[in-house]
């Protein structure tokens, strides 16, 4: 104690705890693949996590007093990578925390100490599960990690925040192991506990899923069974998902969600009525992201997506839509419905909407020669709007024949904006393809207090599996 005491200066235990928290780990709010798109930024968060992992362990091991104060921090997150270099701290992690016995120097289990899990395809190293593919074992490798991954998650009653990228095949799972049997709306409750403890703390979830192929592991990946199960979580705030697909069976789900504020859905390949399913299981949803990378929808509109929407129109903050990759049946453009107004939505502060269903099939928006003009954009947009993002489907730009300068619906939006929008500050025209410099519509904005801002669309899919 006397030699504890020296070195920390004689500082109270409290403080020097407080001055512990700051070597938390780094958590990520995000999924792998928008994390990714920053490399450099993930890279640094990736390495400072290691560095702060290490010196807690290091702290560990200069006394007992301090070990006992360094050790419920040092557990509190896992962050591994599912690569050859990372199924040895897995193995370690999960034979640590699955141990009977008390930490030493506390009255608790290693395993209640864990509030934060996730994981990576690569690390800051470079290291990668695509590299290490080819190597002999490779397979049985990679599904032990995930079984371990998800055994740990069954092991820790007191997570808060999960984060996790999976491979799902006939052969390799992670959310085989924590989701509860397939036993129905009809079951006992606690045969539909997620993870085997309910995981009754976890406030946010950012899920990806890799798997072979469209309806390959099925069962494993439906993203239905994953929703349904997530309704039993009862903190649950916080839900991101990337690369599901709608697969399995359309089964109800067992409840509904109790306290979702925020759902962003990209990358998918969902069917439209699913995600309506989805939205309708929950109550008063805050902010909304569904982003598509790819759907053939030949028997849908963008108008059947509003029901589900419209039933958060008293609570919605933020809505982000992007129809662009979704292919409709065109050739029945008379029997397609636009999404609709978005007037009745009274909180809705920010929106970024796809061209694709916003206002008409057949009328691109900076066409200046509308056969049948379309509604005027602030029409359907919400008198509360601060921030409007407009995403162009490809061939709609100015580089094939327009320009900003020359679009009556840009004019129009400047004439309807302090009548109609009196909030609105920023506009953003996204594109695929470089959009023309346009000083008059810019300077008009300027005038009415709007910053309008042309920009190229990030439409490069970011690599799966490195960084």
């Amino acid at each position: 104690m006397t030699t504890f005491m020296a070195t920390f200066g004689g500082l109270p235990e409290e403080l020097i705890q407080e001055t512990l928290l700051h070597l938390s780990s780094i958590r990520s709010s995000e999924p792998q693949s928008t994390a990714f798109r920053d490399k450099k930024k993930e890279k640094a968060r990736q390495c400072e996590n290691r560095l702060r992992q290490r010196t807690l362990h290091t702290l560990c091991l200069t006394s007992h007093h301090l070990r006992r104060i360094a050790t419920p921090i040092l557990y509190a997150s896992f962050t591994g990578s599912a690569t050859w270099q990372g199924i040895e701290p897995m193995k370690l992690f999960h034979r640590t925390i699955l141990s009977p016995d008390y930490a030493v120097g506390l009255k608790i289990k290693l395993a209640e100490y864990v509030l934060y899990v996730e994981n990576r395809l690569s690390d800051y190293l470079g290291n990668s599960l695509h590299d290490g593919t080819e190597l002999s074992g490779a397979s049985h490798m990679v599904a032990r990690y995930f079984y371990l991954l998800a055994d740990v998650v069954r092991h820790v009653p007191n997570l808060q925040h999960l984060s996790v990228v999976s491979l799902e095949t006939n052969d390799v799972s992670f959310w085989t192991y924590v989701l509860p049997a397939d036993a129905g709306t009809e079951a006992p409750a606690a045969c539909r506990i997620f993870a085997g403890h309910g995981c009754r703390k976890l406030q946010t979830l950012c899920a990806q899923i890799h798997t072979e192929g469209y309806g390959v592991g099925a069962d494993a990946a439906s993203f239905r069974r994953i929703c349904s199960a997530m309704t039993t979580v009862p903190l649950l705030s916080d839900f991101r998902a990337s690369g599901v697909m709608t697969s399995g069976l359309s089964v109800p789900f067992y409840e509904s969600f109790k306290n979702l504020q925020r759902l962003e859905i990209t990358e998918c390949v969902l069917d439209l009525d699913l995600v309506v399913d989805i939205w309708s299981a929950c109550d008063g949803l805050r902010h909304i992201t569904c982003a598509w990378a790819f759907l053939d929808c030949w028997d849908e509109s963008p108008s059947d997506l509003y029901p589900g929407l419209l039933r958060h129109a008293e609570t919605l903050e933020s809505l982000h839509l992007d129809l662009g990759e979704v292919r409709f049946d065109y050739a029945s453009s008379e029997t397609l419905k636009v999404l609709g107004t978005l007037r009745p939505f009274r909180r809705l502060e920010y929106v970024g909407i796809s061209e694709t269903g916003f206002r008409s099939y057949v009328s691109p928006f900076l066409d200046t020669t509308h056969l049948t003009p379309p509604p005027r954009i602030a029409e359907l947009l919400p008198e509360a709007l601060k921030s409007f993002t407009l995403l162009l489907t490809s061939g709609s730009s100015p580089t094939y024949g327009g320009h900003m300068d020359h679009s009556s619906d840009m004019w129009d939006l400047v004439e309807d904006c302090q009548s109609s929008l009196p909030s609105l500050r920023n506009i953003s025209i996204m594109s695929g393809e470089p959009l023309r410099r346009s000083p008059l519509i810019t300077e008009a904005f300027s005038k009415i207090g709007v910053c309008l801002d042309l920009d190229i669309k990030d439409s490069v899919a970011t690599p799966a599996f490195s960084l």
